[in-house]
């Protein structure tokens, strides 16, 4: 055993340097390699499971292989050398020789010695670390099949087909719906490398039974606040296990139909996440582990956004408006149910994890307070409802589906959800600014927020007459939207300069479509920057007034102990070398009592110039908005009426300023044919913009 396992050790690392093993055959090393598998006789015993399961965990964790491997050890080892070969004969990674010689080592292996079968059974043993490393196995040389023959395997088609017509949740499954979803993801990351129809046929071949499996691994009770639904060992890691492998297939499978792209073929299974997107909310109020239905919700968001399949590397998909004849029915079908359950109070079962968790764990993050919220989930959630809101009145084309009242509905429930789990509103706050409380951490998803919020105003304005205040109350008017967007990236235009020249378009569709409405509704955007500043100033009043309030209390109780001390001398006091005396300087309007200052503090804060919170000459805040006020209290105190009167007090001039830098910018760039794409609309806009201000200042 010692010696076979030298002989695989040594096969494994001239592989890696991309070379042949000198000292044996192709067919010596095949029938070295074939033997380790075979000699590891699979008993169906719980007892050897057990054991092997021992073993496997002691592999991982020892810093180094033992003396004498067993022969787990040596299978392990098979495996992972079965998989590389595979890997670097489909890949094209070696040479001439080193190929013919791995190739030999294959074609020996699986034509000669069946030991795709010998793979496939492994791959459904009791013990995860075989079963997993034997998934892979099959999956590599299923992939090297269909590339270099275009061939799909008859045993692993036969397995899958036998496992997916009859599921049960347990490695055996879980192993199936793995390997067929790394063979799909595999094609469609590189396509032209396979010959066209490869992945039709992939999907031809299995539809009818993941649509079988889909239809019994999902529940099938009633949404609704308390009716929970419930599986069969859905509080076993197993159960989750199996859950989130079935949620990877069906996002390649949508991905799979997005990318595509065809009219003449749509298979029942690249429609079921969003056809049957109810069993998959009804995950989300059932008893399964928290991060599967984390899972469920950004699968959700991805297919609403058209990005399934976006962090596989499968490239670009197409747009609803090039996808097969059921694209837009099945969009707007999964927008009907996401709705459906919204209105069925399903967000209150929607939970949220108070800390960030890692791998489905309990502990928290470092760092992380207990009161943080998970971000990721709110965002999904948050997407999920807005998007399909934004389907259902695009398909309504303005007709008084989805009305005025549905609309205003949805974004209250959604505002109460996303308060009741972690989203708090500080006093005097705007109720639109949980746009960049929420999505402030990742700007693709707050420009699709945007876009959508902006849709639903416009569609809200023109079938209603209902205020911009009441738009306000359930946090969905663009205006504010923008302008708090504005004041999160310090009013500067070279970050706007950097989403209009990104990959994503989302932030030109923004920007563009809330351009066409500013310059629409010029007014509109004034009022909402006088009373947002307006509440600015409000706000930072209280927190001035609570901070002199705390400043005072501890001076009176040094005053008192000072006093004590000098046993009645209120004069002078010794006080670090210095002397303290009692002064009462003009009070600020809401400065009654007098202050215990140092002799000479009054002569310099009155040569002090007024802090300010924002420096209006950069464009960079010198401290947040809710930061605590700097150490010399009583100096910010005498300045107060200066500092309420600067803080983002000109939120509507600064914004023009911004658009009019960003013009600027855009104008010279395109001047020199430097900029990405051909801005004159954009352009035309923003000058559009500059009049509208000129215009008003007359």
């Amino acid at each position: 055993m010692n010696e076979q396992f030298h002989v695989l050790n040594d096969a494994y690392r001239s592989l890696l340097l991309r070379t042949s093993p000198s000292k044996m055959s192709s067919h010596e090393l095949a029938s070295s390699m074939f033997t380790c598998v075979c000699e590891l006789t699979l008993d169906a015993s719980d007892g050897y499971h057990s054991q092997h399961q021992d073993q496997s965990r002691d592999l991982l964790t020892s810093s180094k292989y033992s003396p004498n491997p067993n022969g787990t050890e040596l299978a392990c080892l098979v495996l992972t050398l079965v998989e590389k070969i595979n890997s670097k004969l489909t890949s094209q990674q070696l040479s001439q020789e080193t190929s013919l010689y791995f190739k030999d080592v294959s074609t020996v292996l699986f034509q000669h010695m069946d030991f795709m079968s010998k793979l496939v059974h492994l791959a459904c043993c009791k013990d995860r670390l075989l079963s997993h490393l034997a998934a892979k196995s099959v999956s590599s040389y299923v992939i090297f099949e269909l590339r270099c023959f275009n061939t799909v395997n008859q045993i692993w088609e036969w397995k899958c087909l036998q496992v997916l017509q009859n599921p049960c949740s347990g490695n055996e499954l879980d192993a199936c719906t793995w390997s067929l979803t790394t063979v799909l993801k595999a094609v469609l990351k590189e396509t032209s490398e396979y010959k066209p129809g490869t992945v039709e046929k992939l999907l031809a071949t299995f539809d009818t039974a993941l649509t079988a499996a889909y239809s019994q691994l999902v529940p099938v009770e009633s949404l609704g606040h308390g009716n929970s639904a419930s599986y069969p060992s859905s509080n076993t890691a197993d159960w989750a296990t199996t859950l989130t492998n079935l949620l990877d297939l069906l996002e390649v499978l949508t991905a799979a139909r997005f990318k595509l792209s065809t009219t003449s073929v749509c298979f029942t299974s690249s429609r079921l996440s969003l056809v049957q997107a109810s069993a998959l909310l009804r995950i989300v109020d059932s008893h399964v582990h928290y991060f599967v239905k984390k899972q469920v919700l950004l699968l959700l968001k991805r297919i609403l956004l058209q990005k399934a399949g976006e962090d596989m590397g499968f490239g670009e998909a197409s747009s609803l408006t090039h996808g097969d004849d059921h694209m837009t029915s099945d969009i707007l079908t999964l927008a009907d149910d996401v709705l459906q359950a919204v209105h069925t109070d399903w967000l209150q079962c929607v939970p949220v994890e108070s800390a960030a968790i890692f791998f489905g764990g309990t502990g928290q993050s470092c760092g992380g307070s207990s009161d943080a919220f998970d971000h990721v989930m709110l965002r999904a959630v948050s997407l999920v409802v807005l998007k399909s809101l934004e389907y259902k009145i695009q398909s309504a084309g303005g007709k008084g589906v989805c009305n005025t009242i549905g609309i205003h509905g949805y974004l209250s429930a959604l505002l109460l959800f996303l308060r009741q789990r972690g989203v708090q509103l500080k006093q005097g706050s705007h109720s639109c600014c949980w746009v960049s409380l929420v999505f402030g951490e990742q700007d693709d998803d707050m420009m699709e927020a945007a876009k959508a919020l902006l849709l639903l105003y416009l569609h809200h304005r023109v079938s209603s007459d209902l205020e911009a205040d009441a738009v306000c109350v359930v946090g969905g008017n663009p205006h504010c939207h923008f302008l708090f967007l504005l004041r999160n990236i310090s009013f500067d235009h070279s970050i706007l300069l950097d989403f209009l020249i990104s990959t994503e378009t989302c932030f030109l569709e923004y920007f563009v479509r809330y351009l066409k409405h500013l310059r629409d509704d010029w007014e509109g955007f004034r009022t909402v920057c006088q009373k947002i500043d307006g509440s600015d100033r409000c706000k930072l009043s209280w927190k001035i007034s609570q901070k002199d309030d705390q400043l005072l209390d501890n001076l009176r109780e040094e005053l008192q102990q000072s006093l004590c001390a000098s046993r009645g001398s209120v004069s002078t006091s010794s006080h670090s070398g210095g002397s303290v005396t009692i002064v009462d300087p003009e009070p600020a309007p809401c400065l009654q009592p007098s202050l215990c200052l140092p002799s000479g503090s009054a002569t310099a804060l009155a040569s002090t110039p007024p802090l300010r919170l924002v420096d209006y000459g950069s464009s960079e805040e010198s401290e947040t908005e809710d930061g605590d006020l700097p150490s010399g209290l009583t100096q910010d105190r005498l300045h107060s009426d200066s500092v309420v009167h600067t803080h983002n007090s000109h939120s509507f001039d600064r914004t023009v300023m911004c658009l009019t830098e960003l013009r600027v910018v855009v104008t010279r760039l395109q001047r020199r044919s430097l900029f990405p794409y051909n801005a004159t609309s954009l352009l035309k806009l923003l000058t559009q913009i500059e009049a509208k201000r000129c215009c008003s200042q007359r």
